[in-house]
This record gives C-alpha cells, structure tokens and sequence, in this order.
C-alpha cells in the first residue's frame, strides 16, 4: 500500500471517520509493508465458518473465482455452529489498539449482513442491543470511570440505571450498567450459509464438503505458458489432491498444527454454550445481557424456536467438542452468581436444558485475529537482526513471506464482529485496492507480528 494513500471508513455504507484521510507518512518500516501480488483468477479457501464466508464473499464480489474446502458434511459446524450469538465491539476505556479495531469491525460487520439481508439472503438475527451489567462493586466502578473517560460515543455505548435497564431488557433487573444500543444477536450458522449462498449466485464460487486437508505442500515453480496461473501449492485430502495458485487458511483451531499455519502463536480454547427452554418469566427478555457470560433472547429461528442460550465457558488447551453436564452446571451457576434475583426468578434447572455445544475457538496472544500473507519466519529472523538492538531501526527490506499463502484466523469467539473487516484487509491485500484501516492497524494484525516482537524482545 502506498503510505500516501488516503483512507475511507464505512460505517453502515456511509463516510466513518476521516480521523486518518490526511496521513503522509514519510516512512514505513519495511517489516511493516505487505506484499504485493497480481490480481488472482482463482484463489482457494480452507475452512467452513464466519470467516471462510466472509472471505468467500468478499473476494468473489471481486471477480475472483473460489473455491471453498470444508472439512465437514455441512458448513459451519465449529465456532460457527452456535443457535445465537452476539455481535458487540470489544471496548476498553481508553481508545487503545484493541477497541479501535473491534469498534471498526463492529460497524463494518453491521454494514455487511445488512447488505447480505437485503438482498434476499435472510438469517435471523436482531439488533436489539446489549446491557453489559455491572452486577458486582468493581465493575460498578470501572464503568463509572469508562463513562467519566467518554472515549465512545453514547450511539455506541452508553450508561443505564438498573430501572432502565429492565425497560430496556423487559424483565426486572436489580442493577444498571453501559447499553449498546446498535449491538444485538445473529444465528451464525444460517448467516454463514447465505453468505456463502450469496456468493454461489455471483457464480463465482465453488463449496467442496467432507474434504479434510491433511497437509499443505508447495509446488516448485514450472515454466508453463499454457497455464493461466502457476500452481504454487497441493492440498492433500482425504478425497485426493487439489492444485491452488493462492491459497487462504479460514481454519478454526482444528488447523493450527498444519504444516506452515504451526508456525504461528495460534492456541485452542474450548468454549461450551447450553441452550436453554424459555418459559413464561423470560421469554419476554429483549435484548442481550452479558455479566460474566451472556444470556441471549430467544431466537426466531424454527430451529432454535423458544431457546436462549448461557455461557460460555472457557478451557485453555482444550481440543475436546464434547459438551458436558459438568460445564452446563457451570454455566447455570455463573448466571446464578452474578445474577441471582433474575437466575431465582427464571428458576431454570438442569431438566430445562434443550441441548449444548462445545467447540474450539482459535485465539492469539494480543486477541486480535491474524490476517495477510504468511511470514516466512527463519527469514525475518533473518532479514531484521538489528532490531534486537534498536526497535527503531529503519529496514528498508520488506518483510518475507511464503509465497500466495494467506492466513485469516484466530478470531477467538468473535469472529462474528471482526471477519468482515479482516475480510476486506484479505481483499486488499489480493486485488490491491485500497486498505480502509491505518497502517497502524494493518501491522496490528498482520501475522508477522509476532516474530517482530520476538526479534525486538530477544526471544530468537
């Protein structure tokens, strides 16, 4: 991208921000600069979820041609498999590197399923809002400094005494605490597939189900003139092998010990969400609460008709998706301790539970999720020695990667707000239009991020 490059935020299809339309900046580490490949007929895509979808559909407004590659007989079946799911920004106090990217991605994800819906590919969802409820002093606290601060603007997130709250939530809750109020909850499964059904009717993409990719190896450069694009990596599956020129890992945490993809700092995380049988003292809950975990509305969906779910829990270096009765007591009793006026007025036991699901969510260390070319890592090491000495040193080189392979993944369990955006960086980065986040940000979630801050800390 060139440094000169002015930069457009959208929010709802509308001009965003122009806080960065005026950026020259003389001077980009090399490190910090992506590459820059020719516009690709064809690129392949790994994965099944939120962020293959957004990819999918992203790139094949483009005028590219996908193909996807699900490892199951149906998409969305991981992280993505959820009745109900909110979508919300990630907000600090401060205006740090976190919230300003979940903020962005919030109004981008917005923009996007409105634009998917009105076309006639309908999921259900509600843009109901969110209460995040301060049910315990410190949080009281934290919030009365969050607002006191006013880095957001009320539009996105606000302060409510506990009256309101219940105004708002429709039941009676005995604490307030921030609204958002463009927030609410997506089935992610029905949305995943009518984004891909989206996709399908550019005519432009291709879905291949029960194929499990096994092991990704590159193909030695061939003179081949009769070839519209070189091959430069084979897919090895379980229903043979397939050819690709670019190739996109969207994986969950079931591919991050693939060939290549093991290099970077991904972890698994089990997550188990209960779906609970509604009744007549909270079937009229209106928006999603979130204490320590969440409790959603219920879901107009046939399938998922009459059910809220709680949750979730979460277990570091978990690679199990078999839900428990263990982990669903968990998730009544956490909804118990930090709402129990509401939990003994819901009065919901263990034979009110329609079904669970445990699932692996890809996290990285910062939470921020990796999107770009994949960093050749002996080669940063490398290339940028001198930054263990000086973070500042100025390298002109630009960074190594392995050549047409992308990564978008660790998106933890919100990928329902940040793949949007982080598909739009993809799309930049292959079609080579405009990015339409700083260069700040670019580097914040590029995967080679990471071995930069080893370099700089002396860990290689």
């Amino acid at each position: 991208m060139n440094n000169t490059t002015k930069l457009n935020f959208q929010r709802d299809g509308t001009p965003y921000s122009e806080q960065f339309n005026d950026i020259n900046i003389e001077y980009e580490p090399g490190y910090k600069l992506r590459p820059k490949i020719v516009k690709p007929q064809h690129v392949s895509i790994i994965g099944g979820g939120i962020a293959s979808a957004c990819a999918a559909y992203a790139l094949t407004k483009q005028g590219i041609k996908v193909t996807l590659y699900c490892k199951d007989n149906a998409l969305a079946q991981g992280a993505s498999s959820n009745a109900i799911g909110a979508l919300y920004p990630l907000l600090h106090q401060q205006d740090d590197d976190i919230s300003l990217f979940y903020q962005q991605s919030f109004w981008r994800a917005k923009a996007l399923y409105k634009e998917v819906s009105e076309q006639g590919f309908n999921f259900p969802h509600s843009w109901c809002g969110l209460l995040e409820i301060a049910y315990k002093e410190a949080i009281v606290k934290r919030q009365e400094k969050f607002i006191e601060l006013a880095t957001w603007p009320k539009e996105l997130i606000h302060k409510v005494a506990a009256e309101q709250a219940s105004k708002i939530a429709n039941v009676t809750l005995n604490n307030g605490g921030l609204f958002m109020p463009n927030a609410g909850w997506i089935s992610p499964q029905p949305l995943v597939k009518q984004m891909i059904n989206a996709a399908i009717a550019t005519g432009r993409l291709k879905v291949n189900t029960d194929v499990l990719v096994n092991k990704i190896e590159q193909v030695p450069s061939i003179e081949d003139n009769t070839q519209k694009e070189q091959v430069h990596w084979r897919l090895i599956t379980n229903k043979g092998n397939f050819d690709a020129s670019v190739l996109v890992v969207c994986g969950g945490a079931e591919i991050i010990n693939i060939d290549f993809i093991k290099q970077l700092p991904f972890t698994s995380v089990q997550g188990q969400v209960t779906s609970m049988k509604t009744n007549n003292r909270i079937n009229a809950l209106s928006t999603v609460i979130c204490h320590k975990g969440y409790l959603t509305p219920t879901c107009s969906s046939s399938e998922h008709q009459d059910i809220h779910c709680i949750g979730a829990t979460f277990k570091k270096n978990n690679t199990s998706n078999t839900a428990t009765k263990e982990d669903d007591e968990f998730n009544l009793n956490m909804l118990s301790s930090c709402l129990p006026e509401l939990a003994k007025e819901v009065n919901w036991t263990k034979q009110d539970i329609s079904s669970s699901k445990a699932r692996l969510r890809c996290m990285t260390p910062d939470h921020m999720p990796m999107v770009g070319a994949m960093p050749d890592i002996q080669k940063h090491i490398e290339t940028y020695p001198h930054l263990a000495k000086d973070k500042n040193w100025k390298y002109n080189q630009a960074a190594p990667v392995v050549k047409n392979l992308y990564v978008m993944m660790g998106f933890g369990a919100r990928g329902l707000c940040s793949a949007p955006l982080a598909a739009d960086i993809l799309t930049a980065d292959l079609c080579g239009t405009p990015y339409s986040v700083s260069n700040e940000m670019l580097f914040n979630l590029s995967p080679n991020r990471f071995v930069i801050r080893d370099i700089v800390r002396r860990k290689v």
